[in-house]
């Protein structure tokens, strides 16, 4: 029994962490060592710690078990079994060689010894508080990648010094070592020599220590940590949905209770690799108000394809505060207008409550399309005795001037006039109109009507105009006309169109008018722009520079652009009144002049056919738009909508894109209306709905793209 003891006792003793200075025991890196417990048997000579330089001493998988291996015999005695008998080494191996007997140095061995046992102890504590959890390795688990990390690579052998060699023969610290059973076929084989000298061989224990290729110490916490790793991976994957056997499986096996007849594909399984993701319905989740924040960045299209997604989001979709937002973002202007007489909710429903938005951004949609198409109803409005030279309109009146001496103002929903302006006793009044008929050529009407009202009754009037009513510009508060008696009327509109003052200081008509916040601006025949107080009727500057009759005007805050009839337009500066740029037609004079909001665009047309787009900043050409055959006599720019419309003497008017192209062909042009009037387009107005055209046959004609349209008067202001 001592004898089976000691023989075990070199397989993996317990080493004592100690500093005592006594003789390290035999341990399993050291074969060599005796198994006696007398002193004289633990003695060792210096070099009994060098492992033979043939062999590794860690790499014990040379060894294979043998037959016949039997007991040692000194002098004829037995003295114990050889637990290695029965194992020996590969061909080919040599025994180790016997090394030179000496005895080392006690308080060396000692330093050594206390040394070494202080780290192994040190790892084991290490070992022991970081794997509070230990796992079972079964088998030989693949370890690649352990053994690829540069932290656990095995370092080949340096040079067998004593210190090396002593170091190496230490026992690993943590308990690393499986016991390895060679295969039947390997112990049935006999045909290696047994160890000599009566040194333990290798080959005869019956089962041998078989280091595993964990290569250094800590592996075992490195897998105790992969495998919590990976159990808290699986506890967070997502779960197998539950089992759903194939129809009929009960009739087929009759057994309920054992795995037969589950087929495997039929469950629904998900990747357990693949990330957990929380799927929620934001409707279920987040706040109304947030929800309906969130869908207001949609656009039209998008709103409607939402819809369909499920009966919360078509909720929220119809929401009348998302719709509100989406019709405002597309139709409210980016900025304040600087038209006057074109209030900024035109086009933008009624300030209520119970606002259909949805309703409006419809009726707006089909207004768009019938743009895009040339579909309109054309009214004619009769009531002057002559031609028409001006007009003015929004959604609740229009204003004409005409050469009969007489202002109307009619009414822009139903077509009547409602008052007249006019001096008494007017003989223009007495003349008998023959109005020839129209004939659309082209892009025709779909609807045509004549508007005949009945003659409002005239007034006395403080004041009234002599001649021609030439031009005329109003806002919210006041309407200017100017005339060829050479004057300009105030008209108060707050006070039912009562005459404010008079303009004087002109030596010819007044053909043009514009007016700002706290001026108005005036032009005439004899080549001077007038600059006067709004609210006094005083006259603050007069600009000169034309030589020929300055023919339109059109103001954008301190700037004056303006278009005359000696083939020059001229940027002014109104606080300085001087000209600081001048741009050029290519043959005759400019007859209407428009100015873009901010300021960087002048558009200009006369009597070579052309309509001009200038750049304020340099002065050039931009492009030249073609297509009229005669005088352009009118402009009129809608930022808005990127549309500018033209009236000519040819009996057209024309609605060009502000952004691009020349002409017809290359889509300059959008649409062509000819023959809508029987004669000249002297003047021509637009909004986002209809076009207002003065004709020198005395007609007003409107073309309306919402006629018809239901629902088109909610979005009136």
């Amino acid at each position: 029994m001592q004898q089976q003891q000691d023989s075990s006792a070199c397989i993996a003793p317990n080493r004592r962490a100690s500093l005592v200075t006594t003789t390290r025991p035999a341990t399993s890196g050291n074969p060599y060592a005796t198994t006696s417990s007398t002193p004289s048997d633990r003695r060792r000579d210096r070099f009994s710690y060098h492992p033979p330089p043939s062999y590794q001493n860690n790499e014990w998988r040379f060894l294979r078990q043998t037959e016949g291996a039997g007991p040692v015999f000194v002098n004829d005695e037995q003295m114990y079994t050889d637990p290695f008998a029965q194992f020996q080494l590969v061909s080919g191996a040599q025994p180790p060689a016997r090394q030179h007997a000496r005895r080392p140095s006690s308080l060396a061995d000692s330093i050594r010894n206390g040394f070494s046992s202080v780290r192994s102890l040190g790892r084991r504590m290490s070992l022991s508080m970081r794997n509070k959890s230990r796992t079972t390795i079964e088998g030989r688990p693949e370890l690649e990648t352990v053994l690829n990390r540069p932290d656990t690579m095995a370092s080949q052998p340096r040079s067998q010094s004593r210190m090396h060699s002593l170091r190496s023969l230490r026992r690993p610290s943590m308990p690393i070592l499986d016991l390895y059973t060679a295969p039947e076929n390997e112990l049935q084989d006999a045909s290696r020599p047994a160890l000599h000298r009566g040194k333990p061989s290798y080959h005869q224990i019956a089962t041998l220590p078989q280091r595993p290729e964990y290569p250094t110490g800590g592996a075992g916490a490195r897998a105790s940590a992969a495998a919590q790793n990976e159990a808290l991976y699986q506890s967070r994957a997502t779960p197998l949905p539950p089992y759903r056997p194939r129809s009929g499986s009960y009739e087929e096996h009759r057994d309920s209770e054992s795995g037969i007849g589950i087929v495997l594909d039929d469950l629904e399984r998900s990747d357990s690799r693949a990330p957990h993701l929380l799927r929620h319905d934001p409707a279920d989740i987040l706040a109304p108000e947030l929800l309906e924040h969130i869908f207001s960045f949609l656009d039209a299209p998008s709103l409607v394809d939402a819809t369909l997604v499920s009966r919360k989001w078509r909720d929220y979709c119809q929401s009348q505060s998302v719709w509100r937002v989406v019709f405002y973002r597309e139709y409210a202007p980016t900025r304040p207008t600087r038209v006057l007489g074109a209030p900024r909710t035109e086009g933008l429903g009624k300030n209520m409550a119970g606002q259909d938005w949805r309703k409006l951004y419809a009726v707006r949609k089909s207004i768009d399309r019938r743009w895009a198409n040339g579909e309109a109803a054309a009214i004619y409005l009769n009531g002057h005795k002559d031609s028409v030279y001006c007009v003015q309109f929004d959604e609740d009146k229009i204003i004409t001037g005409s050469r009969d001496k007489t202002i109307r103002v009619w009414d822009a929903r139903t077509y009547q006039c409602l008052k007249k302006l006019a001096p008494p006793d007017n003989e223009r009044e007495q003349r008998r109109v023959e109005r020839p008929d129209v004939e659309p050529s082209g892009m025709v009407p779909f609807f045509k009507m004549d508007a005949s009202s009945m003659e409002p009754r005239s007034r006395q009037l403080p004041m009234w105009h002599h001649a021609s009513v030439l031009c005329l510009q109003y806002d919210s508060e006041i309407l200017v006309t100017g005339s060829s008696d050479f004057t300009c009327i105030v008209w108060s509109i707050k006070n039912d169109y009562e005459p404010m003052f008079r303009l004087t200081g002109h030596r010819a008509g007044v053909l043009d008018v514009c007016i700002d916040s706290t001026r108005i601006i005036t032009c005439s025949k004899d080549s001077t722009i007038k600059i006067w107080n709004r609210f006094t009727g005083s006259l603050i500057k007069t600009l000169t520079g034309h030589r020929g009759p300055v023919n339109a005007v059109q103001v954008r805050g301190n700037l004056l652009a303006s278009a005359s009839g000696d083939t020059m337009a001229k940027l002014w500066r109104l606080d300085t009144g001087m000209c600081i740029k001048e741009f050029r037609s290519k043959e005759r004079g400019l007859a209407c002049v428009e100015f873009s909001e901010d300021g960087r665009t002048i558009f200009a047309g006369g009597n070579d056919h052309v309509i001009y787009e200038y750049d304020t900043t340099n002065g050039n050409v931009r492009r030249e738009l073609h297509g009229h055959k005669e005088l352009v006599r009118s402009l009129h720019l809608d930022t808005a909508h990127e549309r500018l419309i033209s009236g000519s003497y040819d009996h057209s008017l024309k609605v060009w894109d502000t952004k691009t192209g020349t002409g017809q062909e290359d889509g300059g042009m959008k649409l062509n209306l000819e023959g809508w009037t029987s004669s000249w387009m002297l003047a021509a107005k637009s909004s986002y709905r209809k076009i207002a055209c003065a004709s020198q046959d005395g007609r007003v004609v409107i073309i309306d793209f919402g006629f018809g349209i239901s629902g088109v008067d909610l979005i009136e202001a």
